[in-house]
């Protein structure tokens, strides 16, 4: 019995969202972020004095990190949320298991992929995508209760394995091998993500931004920056894993931190490429705007950028410019000014913006062709370019939602909702909530349409996931 009630509690996920919160503060020391005992002596000088509990203690914020404790008493919860700048319980992790009798915490990160290459002796817990809380735009939020029941396993205890695995392994490098072995793991998790999606990529990224983080004080100072760099593109991969899997709080965070750690490696790129990430983010929430302004300031900030970079900076820009209803000669002028910074970019000798190409450059043209209102234009480039063969399955999906939605646009819900049946269970199985959103949005725009065959077996078949 005692060893059955430790299996079950272990496999209860960390607390990311608490960690999170914590390690955004600055410790009062000036000297990185705050520690368990700091958060635990600043909860105690604010406590209210009705609390019977004694004093928190560090092992009792290790406690609620790790997950072992989820819903602390009424003035300790009040507390965490003064000196970590919250509203609510859920924006820290914290839930109440009594009332909603789950191992999974609220917002924490909804890790979905295929899993045909993990053995698992027992089936992962689930996490329902509440997607109602994750889609910004109030026109295309589904309500509680619409039926839009897509889950996704959450964070298990093989998963905290590997993040332990990937520390273990590098205890065998000295300091001269650890920046070779941290680049390996890092192209193995981008390999895991494109095969599998972040379900899979997040847990081996967490174990290298931990070594990062453990090691950074301690190498030796001529192996500092190259450490710093790799950190650096793993917290900006990082910050992709989570906006792809539909946590844009944790997505900055880690962007925000490759920045850092890029400026103090004087890797003065990354810092203008985490902009392009950020706007590429505002696509998401359909922020023009804000897309728009990151898109210009990454092409006027004081960084010397690749061409490859550049490019996808400019198309960014042109996207916005027809968000915001430019005329289309503008939009098309900024796209050609794109396209001729791209084929400069072979030339680049640079890891970032790698995976940025002509293919991936011509799928982003028919995106602005749909948002400039030119939905037939942007259709006849999506089935020209997208191949299954050639993209992943998650980006796949995503973009093949994105061409359904430009369907629609032209009249042509049929077709529309075709290829939404088509591509769900591919998105579904890669655990992008980012792609779920578009698929919601594509139920949508459908429903004008609903009376037809085709539109209702797409609706109902979202409803039965």
């Amino acid at each position: 019995m005692v060893i059955t009630g430790a299996m079950t509690s272990s496999r209860r996920p960390p607390n990311l969202l608490l960690r999170a919160a914590r390690l955004r503060l600055e410790s009062t020391t000036g000297d990185g972020p705050m520690s368990r005992e700091e958060l635990a002596d600043l909860a105690n000088s604010i406590m209210d004095p009705r609390d019977q509990d004694g004093p928190v203690t560090a092992n009792d914020i290790g406690k609620l990190e790790r997950g072992l404790v989820s819903y602390p008493r009424k003035y300790r919860r009040q507390a965490l949320r003064t000196i970590l700048k919250v509203e609510t319980d859920a924006e820290i992790g914290l839930v109440n298991r009594r009332i909603r009798p789950t191992d999974a915490i609220p917002g924490a990160l909804p890790l979905a992929g295929a899993g045909a290459t993990v053995e698992r002796s027992s089936p992962a817990p689930r996490l329902p995508v509440r997607v109602d809380q994750s889609i910004e735009d109030p026109a295309i939020t589904v309500k509680p209760g619409s039926g839009l029941g897509i889950t996704a396993p959450a964070l298990t205890l093989d998963d905290l394995d590997r993040i332990d695995a990937v520390a273990r392994d590098a205890r065998r490098y000295l300091d001269e091998t650890l920046i070779g072995f941290l680049d390996d793991e890092l192209t193995r998790c981008a390999v895991d993500d494109g095969l599998h999606g972040p379900r899979y990529a997040l847990p081996g990224a967490l174990g290298i931004l931990a070594i990062v983080q453990r090691n950074a004080r301690s190498v030796k100072w001529a192996v500092r920056r190259p450490l710093l760099r790799v950190g650096a593109r793993a917290a900006e991969f990082t910050g992709w894993l989570y906006r792809d899997a539909g946590h844009p709080a944790a997505a900055d965070y880690w962007r925000d931190r490759a920045s850092e750690w890029a400026m103090e490696a004087a890797d003065y790129a990354m810092p203008g490429y985490i902009l392009i990430k950020k706007s590429q983010s505002a696509w998401d929430a359909r922020d023009a705007t804000r897309m728009l302004g990151l898109a210009e300031a990454v092409q006027d900030g004081p960084w010397q950028l690749p061409a490859r970079v550049m490019a996808e900076a400019v198309q960014q820009q042109a996207r916005g410019l027809a968000m915001l209803q430019s005329s289309r000669t503008d939009v098309d002028d900024t796209l050609k000014r794109a396209r001729d910074l791209l084929e400069q970019g072979p030339a680049d000798k640079t890891p970032l913006a790698a995976h940025y190409d002509a293919v991936l450059f011509r799928v982003q043209t028919a995106i602005c062709y749909g948002e400039s209102g030119r939905p037939e234009e942007a259709a006849a480039i999506y089935e020209a370019a997208l191949k299954p063969t050639t993209f992943s399955t998650r980006d796949y999906a995503y973009f093949s939602a994105l061409h359904a939605q430009a369907l629609v646009s032209a009249a042509r819900p049929v077709e529309a909702a075709s290829v939404g049946m088509a591509i769900m269970p591919g998105a579904i199985a890669a655990g992008s909530t980012r792609t779920v959103r578009e698929l919601t949005r594509l139920g949508t725009v459908l429903s004008p349409w609903r009376q037809r065959a085709e539109v209702q077996s797409f609706i109902r078949m979202m409803q039965n996931q």
